[in-house]
């Protein structure tokens, strides 16, 4: 379990406190909390209880929840087009199905867009773990999930599943296929 950021935490009641041009004693005032406590927990020095975040923020008119939401700046990924890594996912009838990565880094979800020429398939029926999530892009598309009957997605169509179903895909038709291909 992550530990609370308490300097963190003191920095965002501060700013509020400051862009609200009151002074520690005004606010100790205003939420009942002594002004030696606002000061450190301000400073981090203190780790306050549930009853005085909720007091100070209350006498604060800030989110409570504001508190607890970390930076997500370390967990934003850009990927420019000509940035994508791209792979051989594998090859069907002599054919290259070329796959380009378009998520980067440690997170729970990949995705990318997979070309693939005419009359390719993935190969065998593929398990694992999370969700999937396909948006045909180009092209006509034939998608097996085991144990169902064939789906055919034309351009813009979309399909959800369980990883847990065996699935697979096939490009039965004269024409390429582009699609997206987003999974947990």
């Amino acid at each position: 379990m992550a530990e609370l950021n308490l300097v963190r935490i003191g920095n965002m009641l501060k700013k509020q406190r400051v862009s609200l041009g009151l002074s520690i004693r005004d606010l100790s005032a205003r939420c009942n909390i002594a002004a030696g406590t606002i000061s450190q927990i301000e400073t981090g020095k203190s780790s306050p209880n549930l009853i005085s975040i909720h007091a100070l923020c209350e006498a604060l008119s800030f989110p409570i929840s504001a508190l607890f939401v970390e930076d997500s700046a370390d967990q934003i990924r850009l990927v420019r087009k000509n940035e994508r890594s791209s792979f051989v996912r594998n090859c069907s009838d002599g054919k290259e199905i070329l796959e380009s990565l378009i998520t980067r880094g440690d997170s729970k979800m990949w995705a990318g867009v997979i070309s693939m020429p005419p009359h390719t398939d993935s190969g065998d029926y593929h398990y694992h773990e999370g969700e999937e999530f396909v948006f045909i892009l180009k092209g006509t598309l034939s998608f097996l999930l085991e144990n169902n009957p064939p789906y055919t997605l034309n351009a813009e169509d979309t399909l959800y599943y369980p990883n847990i179903v065996g699935h697979r895909w096939e490009n039965q038709t004269d024409e390429p296929v582009k699609f997206l291909i987003v999974s947990t």
